[in-house]
This record gives C-alpha cells, structure tokens and sequence, in this order.
C-alpha cells in the first residue's frame, strides 16, 4: 500500500525519487510501488499492491489471480510493461507512444524511451 497520496501529483513529481526494495514512499519506491501511482496518475485507475518474491517470474503466471489485469498487446498510457534485466523481473509503466517510467536501482525513478525497453508483455490495469 502506497504511503502518500498520489493525488495531485504529476509523473514529473516522481522522477528522482530513489528506489527502495519494497518502497511505496516518497522517500523510496520499488519499480512495482512506482507503477501503482504512476497508474494512478496517468489513468485514475487503481493496481493491486502485492509483494512478490520470485523476481524471475512472469508477472501474468504468478499474480494473475490476485491482479486487476489482463494481457494486450496495446501501446497506451498507464499500461504496464514487463521486462527482464538481469535475470529479474522489471515493471515500467507506459506513458505515451514513446516513453515509459520507471524505478531503477542504480538512477531512482526515471523515463525511458520505449524502443530501448525488453518488453516481454503487456499489460492493461482494469
């Protein structure tokens, strides 16, 4: 559950914002606590909150019971998006039909371009 309000606030307020395993705060936030505001803000809807374990997994096969979201195969705004790097399993969140946002260990919260992305699957929030 996320520890502040992201009501109000604008993707451009979570840039910077370092990560933290586990985090849902302004102080620190994982890249799964960072899709559940960026989602939030981007789309007013709201993703389940879970903390999983098995970084290796594919989203869909592990958390498909527990999640309000199913696959596609659509580029658009505050869809998720699944990626591997190193190994482990990565969210970012689509913010447009060039750009995701995400929490990365080593920058914080960043944007990317979504051409640079590994994307395994897709993911829309329901």
């Amino acid at each position: 559950m996320l520890e502040f309000d992201p009501a109000g606030l604008t993707i451009a307020d979570l840039i910077g914002i370092p990560y933290k395993d586990k985090g849902r705060s302004l102080n620190g936030l994982d890249c799964y606590g960072l899709s559940i505001a960026a989602v939030l803000i981007l789309t007013g809807k709201t993703l389940k909150d879970v903390v999983y374990e098995n970084h290796a997994a594919d989203l869909s096969n592990l958390l498909a019971p527990t999640l309000n979201v199913k696959k596609t195969t659509e580029i658009k705004r505050g869809n998720l998006i699944e990626m591997t790097f190193k190994n482990e399993l990565h969210i970012g969140v689509i913010i447009n039909n060039r750009q995701f946002i995400h929490s990365t260990y080593d920058d914080g919260v960043r944007i990317n371009n979504l051409r640079n992305a590994p994307i395994l699957n897709i993911y829309e929030v329901l």
